[in-house]
């Protein structure tokens, strides 16, 4: 991994942290269009946190990289850009994972070809694809669903 990192929940006081690693995952992405400003998306991620189930990966001390659970679906979960590859959106999704083990679903932009690589990756499967036309970026889109592998499904793995 070549980070000790850590998974806790999100408290109010993370809400500035959380979202400048929530703004710069955004601007990183070439495809994304550039919708609302570093404070609109501090407003939107604090009330995510106070609203939602958020957990927080940290180093050091700091906000790495965040998921939110709202019911069986996984909101968002974005890691700083610079952080990336070095496990922890996998920590996050593990996290994900064990807190709806009856599983959840996600939408990913089919433009985020990595994002989408990741989550197949780590037992995803793609159930549905849209235009975009039901996305404020207006992109098209894919729905993800994950389900713990039974224990017939399992064995024979």
């Amino acid at each position: 991994m070549g980070t000790n990192i850590s998974i806790r929940r999100a408290t109010p006081t993370d809400a500035f942290e959380t979202a400048t690693v929530f703004s710069a995952a955004l601007k990183s992405m070439a495809f994304f269009p550039n919708l609302h400003t570093d404070l609109e998306d501090r407003d939107f991620v604090r009330g995510f946190i106070e609203s939602a189930e958020t957990w927080v990966a940290l180093s050091d001390g700091h906000v790495i990289g965040l998921a939110c659970l709202e019911g069986d679906w996984l909101s968002h979960l974005y890691v700083d850009p610079f952080r990336h590859d070095r496990g922890v959106g996998t920590a996050l999704l593990e996290r994900v994972k064990t807190q709806r083990p009856n599983g959840f679903q996600l939408w990913a932009f089919q433009a985020n070809v990595g994002a989408r690589r990741f989550y197949e990756r780590h037992g995803c499967i793609a159930a549905e694809f849209t235009d975009g036309s039901r996305n404020e970026e207006q992109l098209p889109d894919m729905r993800y669903v994950w389900r713990q592998p039974s224990p017939a499904m399992s064995a024979k793995l």
